[in-house]
């Protein structure tokens, strides 16, 4: 039996997304990390429910900026499928991580193909709650998330619903 063609107006490599209902990612730590408390720019298997690796992502910052501003820090992180070609692009500017500050919330911009932005994922300000809202390309809002009034993942993952 053929494969059933690619949804209309789907990115290039993104076309295996529509075939699968989850993804896993895995952070790989690396070891001066945990021993020195050094950061690297982090990298990600992405993989499908089988533990196959489906892309590979990798932040792209300097050092200063990952060991000076932390995890609010500004960001581009370039997804590859398995041929090494970069299919999603994210950018992330730099955000202040208070959450007694509902003017400078967390956001970032999706590009499919890179250089095309396609969608937001912007943090919606609650006092006591973990939210966001999916964008599309004109920023009309098209999905929530919200999570746990505890964001804690050393020992556990964070679920979002």
């Amino acid at each position: 039996m053929p494969a059933p063609p690619p949804p209309l107006n789907c990115p290039p490599g993104l076309e295996y997304l529509s075939q699968i209902d989850m993804i896993l990612i895995h952070q790989q730590i690396e070891l001066l990390e945990v021993l020195f408390s050094f950061e690297s720019s982090n990298v990600y298997e992405i993989k499908n429910s089988f533990g196959q690796r489906i892309y590979f992502a990798a932040e792209d910052t300097n050092f200063c900026i990952r060991n000076c501003c932390g995890w609010s820090r500004p960001f581009t992180l370039r997804i590859t499928d398995n041929v090494g070609r970069e299919v999603i692009t994210l950018e992330r500017p730099l955000r202040c991580n208070c959450c007694c500050c509902p003017c400078c919330l967390q956001e970032i911009e999706i590009q499919a193909p890179p250089g095309i932005p396609v969608g937001y994922v912007t943090q919606t300000w609650h006092p006591c709650l973990t939210k966001f809202t999916i964008q599309n390309q004109k920023r009309e809002d098209v999905l929530k998330i919200s999570g746990p009034c505890i964001v804690c993942s050393c020992f556990a993952g964070v679920d979002f619903e």
